[in-house]
């Protein structure tokens, strides 16, 4: 399933305008062997606050999508510029993500403690 078939009109349709939603809309999630996807459609203010920070040019980083309101859980990357429709922000995320994250933490090494000040060196408050 590609973006012209969640989002756009009837293949064919010429040089139609984008509709722009009122609010952001989110496509139902898909997935092949490695990544799930989904598609977010921007209403045409959050387009142009998009535009503002990539020219075009270059994909969102994470903090920048959420700034532009977009919602979703941790993992998501935004991959491709959808360039007929540059409201619609194509997402994936790997199928395993949550399970590496989970591995990730529980491999980790544990902080050190943190050693305790002696009494005699913690400092005292004095009444003025």
């Amino acid at each position: 399933i590609g973006p012209h078939n969640l989002f756009s009109g009837p293949q064919g349709s010429g040089g139609a305008m984008p509709a722009y939603p009122d609010e952001i809309q989110y496509s139902l999630k898909y997935e092949d062997d490695v990544y799930e996807y989904r598609h977010v459609l921007l209403p045409k203010s959050n387009a142009k606050a998009m535009l503002m920070i990539t020219k075009g040019r270059r994909l969102l980083e994470e903090d920048e999508w959420r700034v532009l309101g977009v919602q979703q859980s941790l993992g998501w990357k935004h991959y491709e510029i959808h360039r007929p429709e540059p409201h619609v922000l194509l997402f994936r995320k790997e199928l395993n993500w949550s399970q590496q994250q989970a591995q990730f933490y529980e491999d980790a090494p544990m902080a050190p403690a943190v050693p305790e000040v002696p009494e005699a060196q913690q400092p005292t408050q004095v009444d003025g």
